[in-house]
């Protein structure tokens, strides 16, 4: 199945949804080139990811009927690379498709594309900075840089800055996203209601990359998007991408960036290995990547091995790093920059029991009980909870009637169908301790203590 964000990328600056001062500014800067004097040789196009500064890029070349040669820094970080790329395409003149020579006074331009381009710097850079300054000052062709992180691109290089004209991108509005999801649902004969439209553009915080691969990814083998498929979507953090912490951790090649990708997120490492475990191979196509991504993933899982059965939280930290920078680390090739999707064991959940629902209201009644909030409760408190419910008959039933556990998060605790025999069991007794109004095990009181006791 063709990626939706390749086959709707736009074709011209028309298509472009949103920024329209960036888009005013870009189609200047180009024309300024026809009349051959261009303010400034470069632009950075700058601003988060999904904000349509790659596709705005594409369609300017398109539009001005300019030969574009692409480059991904993510990829290609020394001076030799820039130099036999992008300085050779800039400095040197044109030849056609048909294999006609035209000069670029005549109108043969190239227009060349940076891609990634605050993705230059890091242990990995040898003078690629100070090849890209050289291609600025001799380019007889017009060159864009897209940047995610402005600062990180200028920080080194004063001459950066002086060369080159910024035009920012800002996050899209929920109403342009969901115009976008709108006309490509139509197109593939797939039908949602304008709620559903509505959920997957919020969810998007104005990144309109992702919301496309979300759509994609839940409109899989179905025509009708319900709130089965919309369900797994809960699982995106709100203060963070789980998709732009996948493109740090696959692509930037920076350990740092990888490791500081998931600081903010609302997820659990345990989440997040099956997020990179679904996705690796769609990102890492040569073996020996694939092998060291997964030998990094797989010592990963063993330190989280080690929290559930001693429930020792430091080790947390350590799996985080080797699941982040670790898988970082192992890529020596090209990432091919593949769509990504929603880990099939949390899909699979979701859709058997609206999962992510169910824990949120989980992960609220034990942080009232022990005055904590959702998130400690999320990332310290509900693996190891999970785990004495199904391995403790008393506390479940004690702990079930404390907390006012429905049918539904009980079969989640119990990794069950609502409808199971042992479901309906542990709720009839549910009901007998609610009735007699008992206060439960004294041994319960224990865990309240418990994830402290191997917090470091």
């Amino acid at each position: 199945m063709q990626n939706w964000v390749e086959k709707y990328r736009p074709k011209s600056l028309t298509e472009v949804v949103g920024n329209a001062a960036a888009v005013a500014e870009m189609r200047a800067w180009a024309e300024s080139w026809e009349h051959g004097h261009p303010a400034k040789k470069a632009v950075i196009l700058a601003g988060k990811p999904g904000t349509g500064k790659t596709s705005a890029a594409l369609a300017l070349g398109n539009d001005m009927h300019w030969q574009v040669i692409e480059m991904n820094a993510s990829d290609s970080r020394n001076a030799d690379a820039v130099h036999k790329v992008a300085t050779r395409s800039a400095i040197s003149q044109t030849f056609l498709s048909d294999g006609t020579f035209v000069r670029s006074t005549e109108g043969g331009r190239k227009l060349i594309i940076l891609d990634e381009a605050d993705n230059l710097f890091g242990v990995e850079d040898r003078g690629g900075i100070g090849a890209i300054v050289e291609t600025i000052q001799e380019s007889a062709h017009p060159i864009i840089l897209v940047a995610n992180d402005l600062y990180e691109l200028t920080r080194r290089s004063s001459s950066l800055k002086r060369l080159t004209k910024t035009i920012k991108f800002q996050r899209l509005h929920a109403a342009s996203v969901k115009t976008v999801l709108r006309n490509i649902c139509k197109a593939e004969g797939v039908t949602a209601s304008e709620e559903t439209l509505d959920f997957i553009a919020s969810q998007s915080q104005g990144d309109l990359r992702s919301a496309i691969n979300d759509l994609q990814s839940v409109s899989a083998g179905v025509s009708e998007i319900s709130g089965e498929q919309t369900a797994s979507m809960g699982f995106r953090d709100t203060e963070g991408s789980i998709f732009d912490a996948l493109i740090q951790i696959f692509r930037s090649g920076s350990v740092d960036k990888a490791r500081a990708s998931t600081r903010d997120l609302d997820e659990s490492p345990e989440t997040m290995i099956l997020w990179i475990d679904e996705n690796m191979p769609a990102e890492y196509r040569r073996a020996d990547d694939l092998e060291r991504g997964y030998d990094a993933l797989s010592k990963a899982d063993v330190y989280l091995g080690r929290v559930r059965r001693r429930q020792h939280y430091g080790l947390w930290s350590y799996a985080s790093d080797m699941m982040t920078g670790g898988v970082a680390a192992a890529r020596q090739g090209k990432a091919s920059g593949g769509q990504y999707h929603f880990p099939s064991w949390l899909r699979k959940m979701s859709s058997s029991r609206g999962a992510r629902g169910t824990v949120d209201s989980i992960a609220r009644k034990l942080g009232r009980f022990i005055h904590t909030s959702k998130a400690v409760v999320l990332n310290d408190v509900l693996t190891p909870f999970r785990q004495l419910f199904q391995q403790d008959a008393e506390l479940r039933a004690s702990s079930a009637a404390m907390l006012g556990f429905d049918a539904r998060e009980v079969a989640f605790l119990l990794d069950e169908s609502e409808d199971s025999a042992q479901v309906k069991r542990l709720m009839e007794e549910v009901g007998k301790v609610r009735g007699t109004e008992a206060e439960g095990p004294k041994d319960f009181a224990k865990f309240e203590d418990s994830p402290d006791e191997g917090d470091e």
